[in-house]
Protein backbone atom coordinates (compact mmCIF):
# COMPACT_ATOMS: atom_id res chain seq x y z
CA UNK A 1 0.00 0.00 0.00
CA UNK A 2 1.50 3.24 -0.73
CA UNK A 3 0.39 6.68 0.57
CA UNK A 4 0.19 9.88 -1.26
CA UNK A 5 1.11 12.07 1.45
CA UNK A 6 4.61 9.37 1.37
CA UNK A 7 7.77 11.62 0.59
CA UNK A 8 11.20 10.00 -0.73
CA UNK A 9 13.95 11.87 -1.00
CA UNK A 10 17.59 10.70 -2.29
CA UNK A 11 20.74 13.11 -0.94
CA UNK A 12 23.08 10.84 -2.91
CA UNK A 13 22.10 10.66 -6.92
CA UNK A 14 21.62 7.42 -8.50
CA UNK A 15 24.05 7.49 -10.86
CA UNK A 16 25.61 4.52 -11.35
CA UNK A 17 28.92 6.74 -10.04
CA UNK A 18 31.08 6.03 -6.75
CA UNK A 19 29.01 7.73 -4.94
CA UNK A 20 25.97 5.33 -5.69
CA UNK A 21 28.76 2.03 -5.04
CA UNK A 22 29.43 3.36 -2.40
CA UNK A 23 26.45 4.69 0.00
CA UNK A 24 23.66 2.35 -2.29
CA UNK A 25 25.14 -0.86 -2.86
CA UNK A 26 26.89 -1.17 0.66
CA UNK A 27 24.10 -2.28 3.13
CA UNK A 28 23.88 -4.15 6.15
CA UNK A 29 20.62 -6.27 6.34
CA UNK A 30 18.90 -7.00 10.25
CA UNK A 31 16.82 -10.08 10.83
CA UNK A 32 16.35 -11.20 14.28
CA UNK A 33 15.70 -15.20 14.07
CA UNK A 34 13.56 -14.92 10.78
CA UNK A 35 10.37 -13.81 13.90
CA UNK A 36 9.61 -10.25 12.23
CA UNK A 37 10.06 -10.38 8.92
CA UNK A 38 10.17 -13.68 6.18
CA UNK A 39 11.05 -11.24 3.51
CA UNK A 40 14.73 -11.54 4.82
CA UNK A 41 14.92 -8.79 6.72
CA UNK A 42 15.40 -4.91 7.67
CA UNK A 43 18.11 -3.62 5.03
CA UNK A 44 19.80 -0.32 5.60
CA UNK A 45 22.18 1.02 2.80
CA UNK A 46 25.59 3.29 4.39
CA UNK A 47 23.67 6.01 3.61
CA UNK A 48 20.24 5.48 5.18
CA UNK A 49 22.58 4.47 8.33
CA UNK A 50 23.83 7.62 8.26
CA UNK A 51 21.08 9.01 8.46
CA UNK A 52 20.02 6.90 11.16
CA UNK A 53 22.36 8.26 13.18
CA UNK A 54 21.23 11.55 13.06
CA UNK A 55 17.86 10.14 14.22
CA UNK A 56 19.71 8.38 16.68
CA UNK A 57 21.17 11.47 18.32
CA UNK A 58 17.75 13.27 18.10
CA UNK A 59 16.10 10.41 19.78
CA UNK A 60 18.46 9.96 22.37
CA UNK A 61 17.94 13.86 23.51
CA UNK A 62 14.30 13.39 23.33
CA UNK A 63 14.43 9.84 25.46
CA UNK A 64 16.34 12.20 27.49
CA UNK A 65 14.75 14.90 28.15
CA UNK A 66 11.51 12.63 28.81
CA UNK A 67 13.35 9.64 31.48
CA UNK A 68 15.81 11.45 32.84
CA UNK A 69 18.77 9.97 31.49
CA UNK A 70 20.58 9.34 28.59
CA UNK A 71 20.01 5.89 27.25
CA UNK A 72 23.74 4.41 27.00
CA UNK A 73 27.15 6.18 27.71
CA UNK A 74 28.05 6.46 23.79
CA UNK A 75 26.88 6.64 20.57
CA UNK A 76 26.01 3.59 19.94
CA UNK A 77 23.58 2.21 22.43
CA UNK A 78 21.26 4.83 20.78
CA UNK A 79 21.95 3.78 17.30
CA UNK A 80 21.26 0.46 18.12
CA UNK A 81 17.85 1.46 19.22
CA UNK A 82 17.26 3.43 16.62
CA UNK A 83 17.99 0.45 14.03
CA UNK A 84 15.36 -1.68 16.50
CA UNK A 85 13.04 0.63 16.52
CA UNK A 86 13.20 2.12 13.17
CA UNK A 87 13.07 -1.80 11.96
CA UNK A 88 10.16 -2.75 14.20
CA UNK A 89 7.75 0.08 13.95
CA UNK A 90 8.45 0.46 9.61
CA UNK A 91 7.17 -3.42 10.11
CA UNK A 92 3.94 -2.70 12.40
CA UNK A 93 3.22 1.29 11.77
CA UNK A 94 1.98 2.69 8.51
CA UNK A 95 1.73 5.94 9.26
CA UNK A 96 -0.75 8.41 6.88
CA UNK A 97 2.62 11.10 6.37
CA UNK A 98 6.17 10.48 6.73
CA UNK A 99 9.20 11.02 4.94
CA UNK A 100 11.43 8.56 3.38
CA UNK A 101 15.17 9.76 3.03
CA UNK A 102 17.58 7.02 1.48
CA UNK A 103 15.40 4.51 2.36
CA UNK A 104 14.93 5.42 5.89
CA UNK A 105 10.97 5.76 7.06
CA UNK A 106 12.25 9.09 9.32
CA UNK A 107 8.73 9.51 11.39
CA UNK A 108 8.84 5.63 12.00
CA UNK A 109 12.48 5.55 12.92
CA UNK A 110 12.21 8.20 15.13
CA UNK A 111 8.98 7.31 16.93
CA UNK A 112 10.59 3.95 17.35
CA UNK A 113 13.79 5.19 18.45
CA UNK A 114 11.97 7.25 20.81
CA UNK A 115 9.93 4.12 22.57
CA UNK A 116 13.16 2.04 22.46
CA UNK A 117 15.38 4.72 24.36
CA UNK A 118 12.80 5.48 27.18
CA UNK A 119 11.97 1.86 28.11
CA UNK A 120 15.60 0.82 27.48
CA UNK A 121 16.56 3.67 30.28
CA UNK A 122 13.52 2.83 32.51
CA UNK A 123 14.65 -0.89 32.67
CA UNK A 124 18.56 -0.05 33.03
CA UNK A 125 17.07 2.40 36.25
CA UNK A 126 15.19 -0.11 37.64
CA UNK A 127 17.54 -2.97 36.97
CA UNK A 128 20.51 -0.77 38.82
CA UNK A 129 21.31 -1.40 42.40
CA UNK A 130 19.94 0.94 44.54
CA UNK A 131 22.58 2.90 46.66
CA UNK A 132 22.11 2.71 50.63
CA UNK A 133 20.90 6.00 52.07
CA UNK A 134 23.74 7.47 54.25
Amino acid sequence: MVLASVQEVNLIPNNGGFLDLLFHHTYLIINIFGFFDKSGGYKVTLAGLIVLLVVALAAAAIAERLAGSKPGKSIITPLLLALLGSYIFSLYVLLPFDLIIEGVRIVAALLGAIVFGVFYVLISKQAAPKKAAA
